[in-house]
Parts: C-alpha cells; sequence; structure tokens
C-alpha cells in the first residue's frame, strides 16, 4: 500500500479535522491501546505499542484514544 499524507500529524486523535477524513493513519507512541471510532456502528480496536495502522472510516466518525495516539489524514493506493 502507498500512502500520501494530507495533512500535519495531530496530537489529538479527537481533532474535527481527524473525524471528517476518510482515511486516517494512527500512530501509537506508547504503550498498548484500544481506540474507539464512532460511526453508524461503534467499533474498537487495539492499536499495539508503537505501531501504526491504516484505517478507513465513515466521514464524520470521531475517534476516541489517549494522548499517545497520533493520527495523519491520509490518500492511499494498493
Amino acid at each position: 500500500m502507498i500512502i500520501k499524507p494530507l495533512s500535519p500529524e495531530y496530537a489529538d486523535v479527537a481533532d474535527a479535522e481527524v473525524a471528517a477524513a476518510r482515511v486516517v493513519r494512527l500512530v501509537n507512541t506508547g504503550a498498548t491501546e484500544k481506540i474507539t471510532i464512532a460511526g453508524s456502528v461503534a467499533s474498537e480496536l487495539t492499536l499495539l505499542a508503537n505501531t501504526s495502522i491504516v484505517i478507513q472510516k465513515e466521514i464524520g466518525a470521531a475517534i476516541a484514544g489517549t494522548a499517545s495516539i497520533k493520527a495523519t489524514i491520509v490518500a492511499f493506493t494498493n
């Protein structure tokens, strides 16, 4: 997968810009953490310590996580 960053890295995953995005890269700089994505169906996932993941979510779906989770809005292609 190739990703194209479309924003600076947000220190707060609950930022309104992150919620407005469709695809987000999340990085966990701390211990293993659970994040919650509020969409038409709320979902949760565990982000292991010192890892990153790219997620596709509903536009407007807010993400909740601790301060160790950073977010960057991205586009991707396979």
